[in-house]
């Protein structure tokens, strides 16, 4: 059985074949220079072959300046682009969770795109931004970048890997095709192949040179292509490196901000129940609060459609009542009723709901100027999430009611255009929520005039829906953050479990 040749032996051969082939053109290069010689045409020849490259090479030049674009001068204020990420971040992330992510934003816009060719650098970019999210997590910490469970490290690997297999399989071609081997063999014939193409090349622009005209416009279009394609991979850099840095960054604040600490078989669980318990962990926690005697309970029984809210209790409710609010079987919310605002004591009674509320409904009569209280409570409410920065601000909306009680008293023939404003009703109408506006410092987008007193047929009742179904979808945002950090606490029961595991697991081995 013969002896297979060699690489070398291989390579040898292959140039060899090429030289045989290319031969017979590169011996008319010769040739010809003899023939314009005894001609006397050589410097005629001489002086065309250099016009016709300088001219090349200034369209050249002229070509390049015109492909290079215009680099903007550097500002120091980067808010715009920080605003336009390769990767956005994720919907449910808490203002913890997007103040790290400006971090992140700010390393990739200041990396070096040429990192990409080392993985050197790769890695120690990698260690920068995840030091960087590990102190924003743990300012105080002395070692912070170790401040992580083994589980969540595992479980971090695994998210990672099932992304990576997701994007080779989407936009890589062939990806489900070649094996690692191939690629293996690819890269040890890497620098042969690199020496043997460079030869063919300088080889072939030799021969072409046998037509000065056609040698001198390949050439133009050679250099005219590769700074096209210089710029292209000058983008595709930049944007690589934004990306490994972005991912980076995004892997970094799960794992220290603790979601990955929960479990998500845990995680279902808390969202399916729906008890009436408190603290409640399933649907939409949607808080109705306010002065007392505005119609906190008729707002609720509005959109209950029954009279489940006992109105006649109010004030002297102690306790906020809750209510499942569904639509075609389905449960949206629950509305949390709470007790009236008129002390501190109910203003330190609402500051202990905080933590479990997802929306807010605040109603205001619209009749009442003393708005002091409404505004405090507002703002304490802000406060709250302010000092708590792994809970987004809850969608807020804020129901004015008793607006039939605004001058003329009398009147009342809805619909009232609050744009013309036609009508004295409409015209006191507009003017309260205005003054409610500017007395609370909300948006007036932010306010809906409404009538409670007639049930789920009351003025604006529809309207009042279609807004609170809206912040319902925002507040799923912060739902998925309380969900996470309910989840997060000590939980007993699973540490017993783990120990009769541990238990189970000495009896086993005991017994072999």
């Amino acid at each position: 059985m013969s002896k297979r040749p060699t690489r070398r032996q291989t390579l040898l051969l292959t140039i060899t074949v090429l030289l045989l082939i290319t031969l017979p053109a590169l011996m008319l290069l010769p040739a010809g220079l003899i023939w314009l010689w005894q001609t006397n045409l050589i410097y005629p020849w001489l002086a065309t072959l250099i016009l016709l490259t300088l001219t090349g090479y200034l369209i050249a030049l002229w070509m390049q300046r015109r492909l290079t674009p215009d680099k903007p001068p550097a500002s120091s204020d980067q808010s715009e682009a920080l605003q336009s990420p390769v990767t956005p971040p994720s919907d449910n992330w808490s203002p913890q969770e997007l103040a790290a992510w400006q971090e992140v934003l700010k390393l990739a816009q200041s990396s070096d795109k040429n990192i990409l060719g080392s993985w050197t650098l790769l890695q120690q970019s990698a260690r920068q931004v995840i030091e960087q999210v590990a102190r924003h997590y743990h300012p105080d910490h002395k070692d912070p970048v170790w401040n992580f469970t083994l589980p969540e490290a595992l479980l971090l690997s695994e998210r990672v890997s099932q992304q990576l297999r997701l994007v080779l399989l989407d936009q890589v071609p062939a990806a489900h095709m070649i094996q690692v081997g191939q690629i293996l063999r690819l890269w040890e014939y890497r620098e042969g192949s690199m020496k043997l193409y460079r030869g063919a090349t300088m080889a072939y622009r030799l021969v072409r040179l046998i037509n000065p005209l056609s040698a001198l416009l390949a050439e133009a279009r050679d250099r005219i292509l590769g700074i096209a394609f210089d710029e292209t991979s000058d983008y595709l850099q930049q944007r690589g490196v934004r990306i490994w840095i972005e991912e980076i960054g995004r892997a970094a604040i799960d794992l220290y901000s603790g979601r990955l600490q929960v479990d998500s078989v845990q995680l279902s669980n808390l969202a399916a129940s729906d008890s009436m318990t408190q603290p409640p962990a399933g649907p939409v926690q949607v808080l109705i609060a306010g002065q007392v005697n505005t119609g906190k309970s008729s707002l609720a029984n509005a959109l209950l459609k029954d009279t489940q809210a006992a109105v006649d209790l109010l004030p002297m409710t102690a306790d906020s009542r809750r209510y499942r609010l569904s639509q075609d079987d389905e449960t949206l919310a629950v509305l949390i009723d709470s007790p009236g605002i008129d002390n501190d004591a109910a203003l330190k009674r609402l500051a202990a709901q905080c933590a479990d509320v997802d929306c807010i409904l605040w109603v205001i009569a619209a009749n009442r100027a003393d708005r002091e209280m409404d505004f405090r409570a507002l703002e304490m409410i802000r406060d709250w999430f302010r000092d708590n920065p792994r809970r987004s601000m809850p969608p807020l909306l804020l129901v004015v009611s008793h607006i039939d009680r605004l001058s003329p008293a009398r009147e009342w023939s809805p619909p009232y255009d609050l744009i013309a404003r036609t009508q004295p009703k409409a015209i006191a109408i507009y003017e309260a929520l205005q003054q409610i506006a500017q007395d609370l410092k909300v948006p007036d987008t932010d306010l809906l005039p409404v009538r409670l007193d007639q049930g789920p047929d009351g003025y604006n009742i529809n309207l009042l829906w279609a807004l609170l179904q809206e912040r319902l979808e925002l507040a799923k945002k912060g739902r998925s953050q309380r969900l996470q950090l309910l989840a997060r606490k000590s939980d007993w029961r699973k540490l017993l479990q783990q120990a009769r595991g541990t238990g189970r697991l000495i009896k086993n081995v005991l017994k072999r």
